[in-house]
């Protein structure tokens, strides 16, 4: 009897130690929307993003991929560079009358800072400032989150209020010059724990595009997706499809001209 109760209270033990190695491990459930979490002093993880984004009224296919080097700086602070890759190709009407595809590729490098306020758990709410800089050869991006986020039983409901100023250059009229636009978007995201490993995930994306001052274009997305998490590894992905378009949508009820019809997000982390 004395070695059962033992062997019980090991069981337990363990159950609970894995549990919190798994939520250390991972500071975001979500593939859009971002938590409040910050790494530990000296933690590091290499997270890879790979997002397939298709669907337009001609031939369209995007795939961005992204490199991350992760590590907590403590004090409630981290940081993590970013190599970003992205191949899109479309399909075009040529000259003669036919069409044709064309693929662009474009690399860029990206710098992000993480600053939490207040604890998810410990605190009414989890606060926390983001900043990202991006730097390319065809565009600049500099990108600002607030984000807020609660745990509650097994509940995980977090949400993020996204600013982003992007500077990209292009021809008009034979001069190369600079284009503006300015983003605004909210992010919201809703976990539920199946189990300590595994968690089913909804996400929203209101995304709107400004440019002079004037809001261009507007679209809501709205996805499912699913959360994998193990002691030094974790795997989320997302199916973002548009629902509706209410700014630029040229008579049809989804706006493609600047955003497009599915988005499918991949996150895998390593963490060491």
């Amino acid at each position: 009897m004395i070695v059962k109760k033992l062997f019980l209270r090991y069981v337990l033990v363990a159950t609970v130690l894995f549990s919190v190695v798994c939520l250390n491990a991972q500071d975001r459930v979500f593939t859009y929307t971002y938590q409040s979490g910050v790494l530990n002093k000296g933690q590091r993880e290499i997270e890879l993003w790979n997002t397939y984004s298709t669907g337009k009224p001609e031939f369209f296919n995007r795939l961005e991929n992204r490199t991350e080097f992760e590590i907590g700086l403590g004090h409630r602070l981290q940081t993590s560079i970013y190599l970003n890759l992205t191949t899109e190709t479309n399909g075009v009407d040529n000259s003669s009358g036919g069409k044709s595809l064309e693929t662009e590729n474009k690399i860029s490098f990206s710098n992000e800072w993480k600053y939490k306020l207040l604890d998810p758990v410990a605190d009414p709410v989890g606060v926390a400032l983001y900043g990202e800089v991006g730097i390319g050869t065809q565009e600049k991006e500099l990108e600002a989150k607030l984000i807020v986020d609660k745990k509650f039983d097994k509940f995980t409901l977090a949400t993020n209020a996204v600013f982003e100023l992007e500077k990209e250059v292009g021809v008009v009229s034979d001069v190369i010059e600079w284009a503006t636009e300015h983003k605004a978007e909210l992010n919201v995201g809703l976990a539920y724990s199946l189990s300590p490993k595994f968690q089913i995930t909804t996400e929203h994306a209101f995304r709107n595009v400004f440019i002079d001052g004037q809001l261009k274009h507007s679209a809501l997305y709205s996805g499912i997706g699913l959360s994998y998490a193990m002691d030094n590894f974790w795997i989320n992905l997302t199916a973002m499809p548009q629902v509706k378009g209410f700014k630029g949508t040229a008579g049809n009820s989804l706006n493609l001209s600047e955003y497009e019809k599915m988005q499918y997000r991949v996150l895998v982390s390593f963490a060491f």
